[in-house]
């Protein structure tokens, strides 16, 4: 490795740092004030044609970072959606930052525009209901339980419940939070079934990311006969350097509600009511309070409301979800489309054809059960 790399360097898109250190096997970790994430460690950090390249993100938001030594700075690309975009970093110091991984503040700004989060919430607030575009929502309910979650006393959490009462629902999100922790950027593997979700993170300190996490739980509930999806939530900005996904789900009950398996959360309204992510949505734009369960947790330090808030304003922008909710799905398939909910007026210009083929404006078609 080029000796020149080592030390801590800054772009200033998105506030982001790298910090690359001076050892074998490479190592490096990162950081992005506009998310709110401080020293994670990319999912990947290899040598390629001479640049130093990294990966953050899963599947379909994948970056991949191509970086290279010239004249003081680090110059290079990175690629995401087959677009690529320049990149330059300026050194900072010459000894890498080497702090434990962390959330602090969120950027209540976009970094490129300086605008409130919050505004760009209130612009983008409306849909447009004026077409419909005939994507499905389909759900894939049932099958055999995989012998994995025996290792986890699995049965001991569903006894006695059926899929007629909503405890079963809670005693779920309790099995994955129980056993499974979030990791930030680490990735959540290449398979998406039940056992491949489980197997990463038994290899990564039982701890995956929020789509891991989130696909894990709602599998689980799809097997015991309750309809569930996971939702990726988008920021205003794309490309981003960060995202969230959470568990959409309907109560045997009827009552439809937002999981967050990261946060080992679910939350009520002022009335009492247990709270979608559309409705999530309406109360920011209303700027009305959030009552969180009291056991909600984030990997054992507690729950930082300001901070959840602050970070879903940014992330209720856009929405995207598959139109098959089936084990091993996420994503693009044969049998499955990857579609995103759009604000009316929101800019679409530097988006591709081929991508905006998915774009869904209509709110209620989108989040069909």
């Amino acid at each position: 490795m080029d000796k020149r790399l080592i030390g801590k360097w800054y772009k200033e898109d998105m506030g982001e740092t790298i910090n690359i250190f001076d050892e074998t096997p490479l190592r490096m970790k990162m950081s992005f004030s506009s998310s709110g994430h401080y020293n994670f460690e990319p999912n990947c950090v290899y040598e390629k044609d001479g640049s130093l390249c990294y990966e953050i993100n899963d599947e379909y938001y994948r970056i991949v970072y191509h970086i290279k030594y010239a004249d003081g700075n680090l110059d290079g690309f990175y690629t995401q959606h087959g677009k690529t975009t320049p990149v330059r970093y300026v050194k900072v110091d010459d000894v890498p930052e080497d702090a434990p991984y962390k959330h602090i503040p969120v950027e209540l700004y976009v970094p490129a525009t300086g605008e409130a989060r919050i505004d760009i919430l209130k612009r983008y607030a409306e849909y447009d209901r004026s077409k419909e575009y005939g994507f499905s929502n389909e759900y894939v309910l049932g099958g055999d339980i995989p012998p994995i979650l025996e290792k986890y006393h699995y049965s001991e959490y569903i006894k006695g419940m059926d899929s007629t009462r909503d405890e079963l629902v809670f005693k779920l999100l309790d099995f994955v939070c129980d056993h499974f922790g979030h990791s930030g950027f680490g990735g959540a593997g290449s398979g998406r079934k039940i056992t491949d979700l489980i197997e990463f993170c038994e290899k990564n300190d039982y701890k995956s990311n929020c789509r891991g996490l989130s696909i894990l739980l709602a599998s689980l509930l799809r097997l015991n006969g309750i309809k569930a999806q996971h939702i990726t939530c988008l920021p205003y900005e794309d490309p981003f350097d960060d995202c969230h996904v959470v568990v959409d789900c309907l109560l045997p009950s009827g009552k439809r509600m937002m999981l967050d398996p990261t946060w080992r959360l679910y939350f009520k309204d002022k009335e009492g009511e247990y709270g979608s992510l559309p409705r999530l949505r309406e109360l920011f734009l209303a700027d009305a309070p959030i009552f969180e369960n009291s056991s909600a947790d984030y990997n054992g330090t507690g729950f930082e409301k300001e901070y959840y808030r602050n970070y879903m304003i940014k992330n209720t922008v856009r929405f995207a979800r598959c139109t098959l909710s089936k084990e091993g799905v996420d994503g693009r398939t044969e049998t499955s489309r990857y579609i995103e909910l759009i604000p009316r007026d929101y800019p679409t210009e530097k988006f591709s054809e081929n991508r905006k083929a998915d774009f869904v404006y209509n709110d209620i078609e989108f989040w069909q059960m």
